[in-house]
């Protein structure tokens, strides 16, 4: 694993624009947000046995986040864990339903994108779980576009060696996916309403690219889809069903909302018992489905630390986890050590701070909570992301349904990595890179 300069093609910004979703802001070459708008592009190259380790890790995570959820669900004292996690009492129980129709290939996963730190030295350590509203997908897909441009013979770059690959299934295992959820949700008759924020423009990109799959890959499988804005559009009616702008009731649904915020916007308006019945009943089908909530809080890494800490396999993949309000011997010894402090709920860094262990020196780094510090928080320790060329990075890797499906690499200039980050291209090689 290391860093390669590359050659930066002349029409790069033409090519993000007509072939990649998110292409605004990848193009902007004073956003910095993909590789080539900085002055020195640059990328990440592992070789096949790490692309190899990733794939084992990633589909052993799987493993032990299935085998959490039976624990989490059937062990004594679920409802004081519900609680723990800040999670609204009326949804309970839709919640432990959702998770017991896995077996019965209802309430199904669409992709789980994993958070890790990879380090040159072998080592793969589980920072964030991204279960619920993963976004990335569109640079997922661009990124394999940029090597299929880099590799065509006209260009004659000579950055690139001729084996070089990518570990990137993505397209290819949403599409498999979406004709597995096709046919056992029967999305032909009902369509798919995707469901986004209409003032976050990367959730749009996101749905787009998920539609764009959806009606190039499936062919027959092909069904009616709609976005649907959370802010103007979705409502729920007096039986609990979501509607959409045109007060039709949708039965089939895609978000890239928090299942928290939909809970708690249904509590203001005094519908959320109705809508936990509707979830219970389970005459809706929701990608992803309720008990996604719970791998995506972050209070479910400190009991995967309790029951994995000590496993053969995951336990290399864990960073001991904690509750602020843990008291042990474990949890204080890490208080007094290098540790991040993250909230239960939140993304793309808000609220997280790296704190050094000296009270009085405090955090080293923090990043704004912006209201993601009402649920609690959990302290992990700390493990040093890798670094080049000033970006500390982050290695998000896919898994579709139950298969590892690819990697994409965020860089940060700030240690936490947040939503102005670098999106940084990856190969896979045995061989040198010419640089």
């Amino acid at each position: 694993m290391y860093p390669f300069l590359f050659q930066r093609r002349r029409n790069w910004q033409q090519h993000v624009l007509d072939n990649a979703y998110q292409c605004q802001p990848l193009a902007d070459i004073n956003q910095r947000y993909w590789a080539e708008a900085l002055h020195r592009p640059f990328g990440v190259m592992f070789s096949r046995q790490e692309e190899a380790r990733i794939w084992d890790a990633t589909e052993a995570l799987w493993d032990m986040c299935r085998e959490f959820l039976d624990w989490f669900f059937t062990a004594d004292g679920l409802e004081n864990r519900m609680k723990k996690l800040a999670i609204p009492p009326a949804f309970w129980e839709a919640i432990q339903v959702s998770w017991d129709r896995v077996d019965e290939a209802e309430d199904m996963s669409l992709y789980t994108r994993f958070d890790l730190a990879v380090t040159e030295d072998g080592k793969i350590s589980l920072l964030e779980i991204n279960g619920e509203t993963p976004l990335l997908g569109a640079e997922t897909v661009y990124q394999w576009l940029w090597l299929d441009d880099m590799k065509k013979p006209s260009r004659d770059l000579r950055s690139l060696p001729n084996d070089a690959n990518q570990f990137n299934n993505f397209w290819d295992e949403v599409a498999g996916r979406f004709r597995t959820l096709s046919r056992h949700y029967d999305l032909k008759q009902f369509g798919l309403s995707l469901l986004i924020d209409e003032h976050l423009s990367e959730d749009t990109e996101m749905a787009g690219q998920l539609v764009e799959i959806i009606n190039q890959e499936l062919g027959n499988d092909r069904f009616f889809t709609q976005l649907v804005g959370l802010r103007n559009h979705l409502g729920v009616d007096e039986e609990g069903f979501f509607v959409d702008q045109f007060n039709n009731r949708i039965l089939r649904l895609w978000k890239i909302v928090d299942w928290l915020d939909l809970q708690l916007a249904s509590q203001s308006f005094n519908a959320d018992e109705a809508l936990a019945s509707r979830l219970i009943a389970g005459d809706v089908k929701i990608i992803e489905p309720l008990w996604k909530q719970i791998l995506s809080n972050k209070g479910s890494m400190v009991w995967m630390w309790e029951l994995f800490g000590n496993h053969p396999v995951y336990a290399q993949f864990l960073l001991p986890t904690f509750f602020t309000d843990t008291i042990s011997i474990e949890s204080t010894a890490l208080l007094t050590q290098m540790h991040v402090k993250k909230p239960l709920v939140g993304l793309e860094g808000v609220g997280v701070s790296i704190e050094t262990g000296d009270f009085v020196a405090g955090a080293v780094h923090a990043r704004e909570a912006m209201g993601y510090d009402r649920e609690g928080f959990i302290i992990q320790s700390y493990q040093p992301l890798p670094e080049y060329f000033g970006y500390h990075f982050v290695v998000g890797s896919w898994i579709v349904g139950d298969t590892p499906s690819g990697i994409v690499l965020r860089g940060d200039t700030n240690p936490i990595t947040g939503r102005h980050c670098l999106i940084v291209p990856h190969i896979v090689s045995d061989r040198l890179v010419n640089t």
